[in-house]
């Protein structure tokens, strides 16, 4: 069906973005026949629908694409008769919603001094954004705080409230929840950093960040680690 055509009540929400949907096509059309996909695409998008009537009105925010493209790949999963493990799709996950890193990698290395502190001013800029509008969006992501260790080339942040946590709860749909969180990792990846996180909303009080270049001394105390849930985790160590 076409977006426009959906009863989605556009002064609260936002239709997911072309990205998403081409995303969840290619899902579809990698474990079905154009028949059973068309079908099923059909089922996602009232499935979508469905979930925005029970969601905090978003649709203002600064960045929606974080809010609202999540949800679009929730109602996927929600609806495919099959359920393939996160391993199978988060590649198509990032590529939907963090690819530009890819392109920015070959650019920015947040190794090198300046890289690093733009890095830092365009963060600091998030998150002044999402201070700002949780004053007239509760259900918005609320941050824990922003520091810039100027002298080491730390950016730290963290989050206390996550939409995508907060609705993966509400459905309990927190099995599938790291393939979104996972993507904060690779991205940094991309430019040549490590993201440095040992806990994420859902498991833990906060999503803390701390992010330097990979070639960091920081870096090399930590190591990333799966968990049965596919999340990726960071460990010190000599806490493995």
């Amino acid at each position: 069906m076409l977006e426009k055509h959906l009863p989605i009540d556009s002064t609260k929400h936002v239709m997911y973005t072309n990205n998403a949907k081409k995303c969840v096509q290619k899902l579809l059309r990698r474990y079905y026949d154009d028949s059973t996909a068309a079908d099923l695409w059909e089922k996602i998008q009232f499935q979508y629908c469905e979930y925005l009537k029970e969601e905090p009105a978003l649709g203002s925010a600064k960045i929606t694409v974080s809010i609202y493209d999540p949800i679009l790949i929730f109602a996927w999963y929600a609806v495919v008769p099959e359920k393939p493990p996160i391993k199978e799709f988060q590649q198509d996950v990032f590529d939907c919603f963090m690819g530009g890193f890819t392109l920015l990698g070959k650019i920015f290395n947040l190794n090198r001094t300046l890289d690093n502190r733009l890095a830092a001013r365009l963060f600091k800029k998030t998150s002044d954004t999402r201070e700002e509008e949780i004053k007239r969006l509760p259900a918005s992501f609320r941050m824990g705080g922003f520091e810039y260790d100027r002298e080491n080339g730390a950016i730290r942040y963290s989050f206390t409230q996550c939409p995508n946590a907060e609705f993966a709860k509400r459905h309990h749909m927190e099995d599938i929840l790291p393939v979104m969180c996972n993507c904060d990792h690779l991205a940094m990846q991309k430019l040549h950093a490590v993201l440095i996180r040992e806990g994420t909303c859902c498991t833990s009080a906060c999503c803390d960040y701390c992010i330097v270049g990979d070639q960091n001394p920081l870096a090399k105390t930590y190591t990333l680690v799966k968990r049965e849930n596919g999340l990726l985790i960071s460990v010190k160590k000599q806490d493995e």
